[in-house]
């Protein structure tokens, strides 16, 4: 099966550089004529062609199937095509000129960007058509009437294009959550359909305090060549997608997807961070320069404000901002929350954290170590505690290191808004994780108008 992925990611690769190269060179030749490329050109291929590369394989372009959904499949490629713009005019910029570079650089792209939206689009609508229909669906038993079977007899009904079709149901009893028509009758009845080969999958949903009768049925399936899958009987508390772990030869089930659990990430991460905070701090100097100097003349008090926040690991540490609030009790400040119109917000204070650049400081938190540029906001222990009280999930988002930015302030969940949705979009984030994730986080806080909502 993953040999048939990767065939299958190799094959979506090349027939997206060969798209690529084949509108290069269509507009080439439609503003030039025929006639020699030029060297610069051909360089310029093979940058495309590496960069391309880099971009598939830390994305999710090059996987469809039929649980694809467009809708993701389309927003992937977008930011795929961005980042290989601006990589591409980034490369035009600083090593050369050519003619008419917008229309031979962008056109090319924005029609490559259209024809692998389309062609894939297709793909998934003529596979889902074509399963739904009856071909290559998978007759499946399912073994057991407790909840966990029922949800796995809805799921293969109401979505024939899964690639399945319920063949029947093994149970100690029918209950009435049993189609009508598909009990085949008690556990005795199992061996004899796994042994005429009715079938071609086996799903055993029966609670896992049946050890022995499972392990029995995996035995059967395996002896007869049958594909056996087990339903856990608490997936409930499995919020995404399941991972594999292991210590030593024991089997681990983690019931989140956690990218940042893996060491390479946690590296990638940590040097882009270093390095755009050292960018950050140098370029906006002086404009922190320029702020002081205001600050300190329009209010009385420190330049900088400092604030003990709860990070990732639930480990505290000092937050840094420019100061936009009159001097206040310490527990004024750790206990309430800001809102719309604060009278502790001083003039240019409204200003500084209407543009969020009070947050520059924490430019000074991402190089020492304690944030990130991209993940959930810190919080205040005093929030933290009533936050979870509420929201079960609160604390998950403590899992990543907090960021200046993240994907719900980037969605407008900021300032005085819901707490709930927030950790939801923040634990989104933690699951989902990937470095082309954070850029495009970066993007939509800079130029993205959701960001400077309800920023006071």
């Amino acid at each position: 099966m993953n040999k048939r992925k990767d065939n299958n990611s190799k094959v979506l690769f090349l027939v997206d550089l060969v798209l690529i190269y084949l509108n290069f060179l269509w507009v080439y030749v439609l503003y030039n004529g025929w006639g020699q490329i030029s060297l610069n050109a051909l360089f310029l291929m093979i940058f495309i062609g590496i960069l391309w590369f880099f971009i598939s394989i830390n994305t999710n372009i090059l996987s469809i199937n039929i649980q694809t959904n467009v809708t993701d499949l389309v927003k992937g490629l977008l930011t795929s095509y961005s980042v290989l713009s601006a990589g591409i005019i980034a490369i035009v910029a600083v090593f050369g000129n050519f003619k008419d570079s917008n229309k031979l650089i962008l056109f090319p792209l924005l029609f490559a960007f259209l024809f692998s939206g389309i062609y894939r689009s297709i793909t998934i609508l003529l596979l889902k058509r074509v399963i739904r229909s009856g071909y290559k669906q998978k007759k499946v038993l399912i073994i057991g009437s407790g909840l966990a079977a029922e949800k796995v007899m809805q799921q293969i009904i109401s979505f024939p294009d899964l690639g399945y079709r319920l063949y029947g149901i093994i149970a100690e009893k029918c209950t009435n959550v049993i189609p009508t028509g598909y009990y085949l009758g008690d556990l005795s009845r199992f061996y004899d359909t796994v042994r005429l080969h009715l079938v071609d999958e086996v799903i055993i949903a029966l609670p896992l305090c049946d050890e022995e009768t499972i392990i029995s049925m995996v035995e059967k399936c395996e002896f007869e060549g049958i594909r056996v899958r087990i339903v856990p009987d608490f997936f409930s508390v499995i919020r995404n997608r399941v991972a594999m772990e292991k210590i030593g030869e024991i089997p681990l089930i983690a019931i989140r997807t956690e990218p940042l659990s893996l060491l390479r990430n946690r590296i990638v991460k940590r040097a882009f961070d270093i390095v755009f905070s050292i960018f950050a701090l140098t370029i906006t100097s002086p404009i922190l320069l320029v702020l002081a100097v205001l600050i300190r003349v329009t209010s009385p008090g420190p330049i900088f404000f400092k604030q003990r926040r709860i990070g990732s690991n639930n480990i505290d540490f000092n937050i840094y901002k420019l100061r936009s609030m009159v001097i206040q009790d310490r527990n004024a400040t750790d206990t309430k929350w800001t809102t719309k119109n604060d009278p502790r917000i001083t003039k240019i204070g409204e200003f500084i954290r209407k543009t969020s650049l009070d947050e520059l400081p924490q430019f000074w938190n991402v190089l020492i170590g304690n944030m990130s540029v991209v993940g959930p906001r810190p919080e205040r222990e005093h929030f933290i505690e009533e936050f979870k009280k509420h929201i079960r999930d609160y604390k998950v988002r403590h899992l990543v290191k907090s960021g200046i930015t993240g994907w719900a302030q980037v969605n407008g969940w900021r300032g005085d808004t819901s707490i709930k949705n927030r950790v939801e979009h923040d634990i989104y984030y933690l699951e989902n994780w990937n470095f082309w994730f954070d850029i495009r986080i970066i993007w939509m806080t800079i130029f993205g108008q959701e960001t400077k909502k309800h920023a006071y």
